[in-house]
């Protein structure tokens, strides 16, 4: 096992109750260790409370667990292969719908109204509107702050759909059911991080981009010292842009994690990070990359269905344009929401397993998990 983390104390299991670190039923993401279990005099039982508490941030002393601690919930208690990485969130979004599909829809209906709210504004605009042939091309006040509001959302909708997965994913590795009102005040106590991290992530991406497009950049300008050779030097940076934004995303979603489930701050999080994942960098890059093409073709067979019902909706409505316009954004809302949707509750189930699986290799979570298993079977037994 790896040296122990040391970070910030934080209540045992998401949506738990704070309780004593030696009570052995609630795991906890970030505690300080507890003294190994002893084995049991021949003959007698083993207590169920010296099964310990699995403890984020603190690898224990390896256990001997029994066979109901193996697969309590929805991944077997040892490291995943690539196939679980792919397979699972599936499990994830069946078993803890509530914070796993519940969240992504909640937060992308919300998007999605603001966005069509403001949709709306432009097309009935007097000075912007489609439908009015006296408009005169220039945006309203009241159609720039709900074009504001409706990108704040979209931005709100990225962090928090993510942040509730985190926890929803973790309680249903040991068979437990998280709702959203025990999964908010997890997120709330540290919504500072994640907005901080957001911001961060997305200023190093628009810095690599910016670095990458500075070859076209100055042959735009005039500057043509380069030649070809700028031209080249381009597009090898756009491809490399690919791995690197790759990457930046990767990092994020296990730093969510991170952040959410042991309670720690931006900058202690990001510490944690390479540490966590050494050896396993481009494994996950790799399982990322795979889980993006997979969930992406899925939801474009979606959008697929919804462009057919496009057309379908441009022959079938009366000639009557505002009620062909209001028809097409609600067919394009309900597909934008399962679409964004089903992709947030699998790439975001797939970082939280990354996660977990990095700490059952390098800090033997998978024996702190099975011994809080087996606790719990042993006290409803």
């Amino acid at each position: 096992m790896t040296e122990q983390h040391r970070g910030d104390t934080s209540p045992q299991w998401p949506g738990a109750a704070p309780q004593q670190p030696s009570s052995g039923d609630t795991p906890a993401w970030n505690a300080p260790p507890t003294a190994p279990p002893t084995s049991p005099a021949p003959g007698t039982a083993a207590a169920p409370a010296s099964a310990g508490a699995p403890q984020y941030g603190a690898p224990q002393q390896p256990a001997i667990p029994t066979y109901r601690s193996w697969q309590p919930g929805i991944i077997p208690l040892r490291p995943l292969s690539f196939g679980d990485f792919l397979a699972v969130p599936f499990k994830a979004m069946r078993f803890a719908r509530a914070t796993v599909i519940g969240a992504p829809v909640l937060f992308s209906l919300i998007s999605m109204a603001l966005l069509a709210a403001m949709m709306w504004s432009m097309f009935s605009s007097s000075t912007l509107g489609v439908l009015d042939p006296t408009a005169t091309g220039t945006f309203t006040g009241g159609t720039i702050v709900l074009g504001v509001i409706a990108l704040v959302a979209a931005l709100a909708t990225d962090v928090l759909s993510t942040a509730f997965i985190a926890p929803g994913v973790a309680r249903a590795v040991l068979g437990e059911k998280l709702s959203m009102g025990q999964a908010w005040p997890l997120v709330r106590r540290r919504l500072g991080s994640l907005i901080g991290l957001f911001f961060l992530m997305g200023a190093l991406v628009v810095l690599a981009m910016l670095v990458a497009m500075s070859p076209f950049l100055l042959l735009l300008a005039g500057d043509s010292t380069l030649g070809g050779l700028g031209v080249a030097i381009g597009i090898a940076l756009l491809l490399a842009l690919i791995p690197v934004g790759l990457a930046v995303t990767v990092a994020q979603g296990v730093a969510r994690a991170i952040i959410v489930l042991e309670n720690v701050s931006m900058a202690t999080a990001l510490k944690r990070l390479p540490g966590l994942m050494r050896g396993r960098i481009w494994w996950s890059l790799l399982i990322v990359f795979v889980g993006a093409l997979l969930i992406g073709i899925a939801t474009s067979i979606l959008q697929s269905i919804g462009q057919f019902g496009f057309m379908f909706l441009a022959f079938a409505l009366p000639e009557s344009e505002l009620v062909a316009i209001i028809g097409i954004m609600l067919l394009f809302g309900v597909i934008y929401t399962l679409a964004t949707a089903i992709t947030y509750a699998y790439l975001g189930s797939v970082y939280t397993l990354i996660y977990i699986d990095v700490r059952m290799r390098h800090e033997g979570f998978d024996m702190d998990l099975a011994r809080a298993a087996e606790a719990r079977a042993a006290q409803r037994y």
